[in-house]
């Protein structure tokens, strides 16, 4: 088949299973450009851009905003996708870096020495929650600002069902390195 013959459905396949199975034959390419594009740049998480660059595309295909008609047009497609989910993610790194920036430097009164467990607690996870994923910090704010997860699915473009599970995840690590008493646990491995 050239580039230029018609890489749709021809066989009962919908569209849908055309594009994952173009994708999946196309995985090791489409993973070297993340690794590639995300070289270097902290909280860039390659299996994190990768799903979200098959979420988007299938998203696509289903708006009926893509159709698969040629293999290069199908490959562009996917490269255009991954670049704004690159930039997507690399902007919101940026924008959890400055927040964490902007209260390192803010005096807080759990910068100074804690005189209860709870007030120790705090400054455990304030400073554990320094050491997150940008996306995991921005999650935080968001929910300690009184979002619902409707708003912080809109603004970070991850699904609710996605959200609550980072959540659960993210409080089950802090909890596990946060001794009741406020002291760190040394970090595993």
């Amino acid at each position: 088949m050239s580039h230029d013959e018609p890489a749709a459905p021809t066989d009962g396949r919908s569209e849908r299973e055309a594009i994952a199975e173009f994708m999946l034959a196309h995985e090791a390419a489409l993973r070297r450009r993340i690794q590639h594009a995300s070289r270097g740049a902290p909280g860039l998480d390659p299996d994190d851009l990768f799903s979200t660059t098959l979420r988007r595309v299938d998203g696509a295909v289903v708006r009926g905003s893509f159709r698969m008609r040629t293999a290069p047009e199908a490959w562009s497609f996917l490269t255009r996708v991954l670049q704004r989910a690159v930039e997507r993610h690399r902007q919101r790194a940026a924008r959890g870096a400055a927040a964490a920036a902007r209260a390192a430097q803010e005096r807080e009164p759990w910068d100074e020495p804690p005189d209860h467990a709870e007030r120790a607690e705090v400054a455990a996870v304030l400073a554990e929650l320094q050491r997150c994923r940008p996306q995991d910090a921005e999650l935080v704010q968001l929910r300690l600002r009184g979002k619902r997860w409707r708003e912080i699915s809109e603004v970070t473009g991850v699904s609710e069902v996605a959200l609550r599970q980072r959540w659960s995840a993210l409080l089950v690590r802090l909890r596990d390195r946060v001794r009741s008493d406020g002291t760190l646990r040394a970090k595993a491995g």
